[in-house]
């Protein structure tokens, strides 16, 4: 059966959905701050969304492996779009809290099972293009988004461009409703629990713990800046919403969005281990300079370099992680990269503010430098599989 159709409407619900999410995204922090909310809430509102999104992740794969990946991904996608439009009518930062959470656990569903969605239809080879290709429908709303919510946030007010994100989502649910089932049934036959339980820790579960490993040192890394790069701009450069936006698109949207189709030949062509290797650790000096710029050209400079080389690792890290487990797993991996990416999120958002409340605006620059610097080399402790033509991995 071809998945192209299917693809394709992923395509599309992955680009609308950036759009969404990344209209709000440069303006989220400073928004939370202006209800009042200190440093170490913020990290605090940014946390308990990345923890109810780690908690749901593990088990939206495992059931979308056995049930299907189609109405899950449905739920998921339909309740994302209520947490924006409550986000504009709060009055103090305690109001979001409980919206966080339902956000939290709406990408906890849906995140896994779009990924697997990409792995099911390009099973049979060019999965590192497939992810670079696909990545792309999301960086472009990364790129095109950040710019146009800022301008919207100082054209209407703030508090627009959270509705205009609830009324993108909303738009684009339908369309997960036109997506067929894409799961394939294992070939094997069947095992009972405790075999496959057995079967997964002999074989998988070394390769399980270090993307893990990997996933939780660097969403510590990130998620410890996360919440503080636009304030930090904000404060240190006054920046308008507009301003901040284009920091965002470039720094993240268009560093990310040129770097794919790169890192997808570089996946295909090289040594994924090194090449997640070398990506991760250029990147770690410019988190770090990022917080030492002295003007507006060289914070978009350092964050562009930043993101660009650690978003050229993401096909090699996704498909060495496929390709080094069963293909009747691939929901369940999914989840539990998703899950452990989002824990080391939490950890970083929660040790955010209090970074910055306790040791000085820069802490979280620094925390995040060393932990991506740090995770660099976990992957040469993998196997390589870019010449593995072991059948068996793939049952």
């Amino acid at each position: 059966m071809s998945y192209g159709r299917d693809i394709l409407l992923l395509s599309i619900v992955f680009l609308v959905c950036s759009l969404a999410l990344n209209l709000i995204s440069p303006i989220w922090p400073i928004y939370i701050t202006e209800l009042n909310a200190s440093m170490t809430e913020l990290g605090f509102v940014f946390s308990i969304s990345n923890a109810f999104a780690a908690g749901v992740q593990i088990l939206s794969g495992f059931l979308s492996d056995k049930y299907g990946r189609r109405k899950i991904h449905a739920l998921g996608t339909l309740l994302a779009a209520f947490p924006p439009l409550m986000y504009a009518l709060a009055n103090n930062w305690v109001d979001l809290v409980p919206w966080a959470m339902l956000s939290g656990f709406a990408t906890g569903l849906y995140i896994p099972i779009r990924w697997a969605i990409v792995a099911d239809a390009s099973a049979d080879g060019g999965m590192a293009s497939a992810y670079g290709w696909t990545n792309i429908s999301w960086l472009i709303g990364s790129t095109v988004a950040p710019f146009l919510g800022g301008m919207a946030a100082d054209a209407f007010g703030v508090r627009f461009p959270f509705f205009a994100c609830f009324i993108l989502i909303l738009a684009v649910f339908p369309l997960t409703l036109l997506m067929r089932e894409t799961r394939r049934k294992p070939l094997a036959k069947i095992e009972s629990v405790g075999d496959v339980g057995s079967r997964v820790a002999r074989k998988y579960l070394f390769v399980l713990v270090m993307f893990s490993v990997i996933n939780i040192i660097q969403g510590v890394g990130i998620g410890v800046t996360g919440p503080v790069i636009s304030v930090f701009a904000r404060l240190n450069f006054n920046l308008d919403y507009t301003f901040v936006g284009i920091l965002y698109a470039v720094g993240f949207g268009v560093a990310s969005i040129v770097v794919q189709i790169p890192g997808g030949k570089c996946s295909d062509r090289f040594d994924r281990r090194k090449v997640m290797f070398w990506t991760f650790l250029a990147s770690s000096p410019f988190f770090l300079l990022f917080a030492y710029s002295r003007n507006f050209a060289e914070l978009v400079l350092f964050m562009f370099l930043s993101n660009a080389l650690l978003n050229m690792s993401w096909p090699a890290f996704q498909t060495l992680m496929m390709d080094s487990t069963p293909q009747s797993r691939w929901g369940f991996v999914n989840g539990v990269s998703a899950t452990t990416f989002w824990v080391g999120l939490m950890i970083g958002n929660a040790l955010s503010g209090v970074f910055w409340d306790n040791f000085g605006m820069v802490a979280p620059f620094y925390a995040s430098a060393i932990t991506i610097g740090a995770s660099a080399v976990l992957p040469l402790f993998l196997k390589e599989t870019r010449n593995n033509n072991d059948s068996a991995t793939r049952k």
